[in-house]
């Protein structure tokens, strides 16, 4: 008898070679929408949250039948997934309509939420639309954590009822933390939890800097980056698939969005990722309108270069520089600083020879 072929691999391999195809082709495969920069938490270093009254000053939030028109005019460009993140994106009274009519479209829609607000009937809702994928950030593993990081009573109990019931519900979800000081001491429960409970779990440590009119301090959360105790470093070696990497002389090509994905602000702007601020094109959601702009942030993409002090350093295999958190981080993308160096000569330091 022939062996079957894995259905879940031969799907991996069908979308990797589709993102290839995009790439050679330039044709915008994945897109996220940031539908608004506004927030149900208040998080201490969180790069983008603002306050309702503070968002006239910045830009103004896209309504509903626009982003509409721009998944549509994306999906027609060739668009395959779709991200709908924020802020908190179920904040907006219209997250439905914008939801159900991408999820119409026959887009692979994922949500980025922190889940405090996914109660029984909002389950029940997304059973009727379920997303590809369901992100939640998981914040800490206690309510006084929740506090400490989000600014909100009780968030680990919501969020952990809203985890129950998306289980229940068979809506695929999965974790992501961001570790700051404040919760550092509960990563390791963190990643108990998400194993316990069969959910995918990743986190970082890197916390960047506000854009879009934001002003979060993020440095005052960011933990230290002493190096772990040895026996941490001896597992995290034998665990270890990333470092040392490929050389790399066009920082572009580390970044799996070039060429085949964007994102599009709360207010209009569509750019590589969320931190790459310049180069930037307004969108606007007139006939055509997507697609002249995929066009000229592409031809402006092409033009960075990345530091010229990256192409000697010691350390430049072991380096996550990308053009977005270079911009995030330095202020620009062809330049480095020294914050972000010091990560590099850290990781060096755990995985180096």
């Amino acid at each position: 008898m022939a062996d079957c072929a894995d259905p879940g691999l031969m799907l991996n391999d069908f979308m990797e070679d589709l993102r290839r195809r995009a790439f050679e082709e330039k044709l915008p495969f994945k897109g996220v929408f940031e539908l608004t920069p506004r927030c149900n938490f208040n998080c201490g270093m969180c790069y983008v949250h603002l306050k309702p009254e503070e968002i006239p000053a910045a830009g103004r939030e896209r309504t509903a039948e626009e982003w509409i028109e721009l998944a549509r005019q994306a999906r027609d460009a060739g668009m395959v997934e779709l991200t709908l993140t924020g802020g908190e994106p179920f904040v907006r009274p219209d997250f439905r309509q914008i939801y159900e009519a991408v999820c119409g479209m026959g887009l692979l829609t994922q949500i980025f939420t922190n889940g405090f607000l996914l109660d029984e009937e909002t389950v029940q809702w997304l059973r009727r639309f379920p997303p590809y994928a369901l992100r939640i950030t998981l914040y800490g593993m206690c309510d006084e954590t929740y506090e400490a990081v989000c600014g909100v009573k009780g968030g680990f109990t919501r969020v952990l009822q809203s985890l129950t019931l998306l289980r229940r519900a068979h809506i695929p979800t999965y974790l992501v933390a961001t570790i700051t000081r404040e919760n550092e001491a509960e990563l390791g429960a963190m990643i108990r939890f998400a194993r316990g409970n069969h959910f995918p779990f990743t986190y970082t440590s890197s916390l960047v800097p506000p854009v879009r009119g934001a002003s979060a301090d993020a440095k005052a959360h960011e933990v230290s980056l002493e190096l772990p105790p040895q026996e941490e470093i001896e597992r995290l070696r034998a665990e270890n698939m990333r470092y040392p990497k490929k050389p790399l002389t066009d920082f572009l090509l580390a970044c799996r969005n070039y060429r085949r994905a964007f994102w599009i602000t709360w207010s209009g702007q569509m750019q590589l990722c969320a931190f790459l601020t310049e180069p930037a094109v307004l969108v606007c959601a007139e006939p055509g309108g997507f697609l002249e702009s995929w066009h000229s942030l592409l031809a402006r993409l092409e033009t960075l270069r990345q530091p010229e002090a990256c192409a000697s350093c010691r350390y430049e295999r072991y380096c996550d520089r990308c053009p977005g958190v270079l911009y995030a981080e330095c202020g620009a993308s062809d330049r480095t600083c020294d914050s972000f160096c010091r990560k590099a000569r850290r990781t060096f330091a755990i995985y180096g020879p």
